[in-house]
């Protein structure tokens, strides 16, 4: 239910850093195409050097800390449990962004057999 995108929207809209048993790191959008990529945009007109710019600099587009996160699922659960069910975020991060995360919640949607695995039944 979005819980993965969720939380590292979040993570990098508060900027927050967390530890691992190895080391500690920082919510960052490297990584994402739109926001650390750049682009040749060309050359120098005098030096001919090449010239890059950020992509996300290239077309319009929004800032990721600025979109509103919604969606919908056949659990009714928060997204801070959702987060901590699927375990996929450092449990360091799951600690400060479940405060946030909690107040959100999927919007109900239709349950139809013939698209829901099977081990989602119980959800």
């Amino acid at each position: 239910n979005g819980s993965t995108l969720s939380a590292g929207i979040l993570a990098n809209k508060l900027g927050l850093n967390w530890n691992t048993k190895d080391k500690q790191y920082q919510a960052n959008y490297y990584g994402s195409l739109t926001q650390s990529s750049t682009v040749k945009l060309g050359n120098h007109h005098i030096t001919k050097e090449p010239v890059y710019i950020p992509f996300k600099n290239l077309l319009p587009m929004v800032d990721p800390n600025d979109i509103v996160i919604s969606g919908w699922d056949i659990s009714s659960v928060n997204i801070a449990d959702a987060m901590v069910r699927a375990k996929v975020i450092d449990y360091d991060l799951q600690i400060k962004l479940h405060s946030h995360l909690k107040e959100l919640k999927p919007l109900p949607s239709i349950y139809n057999r013939n698209f829901i695995a099977a081990n989602q039944n119980e959800r």
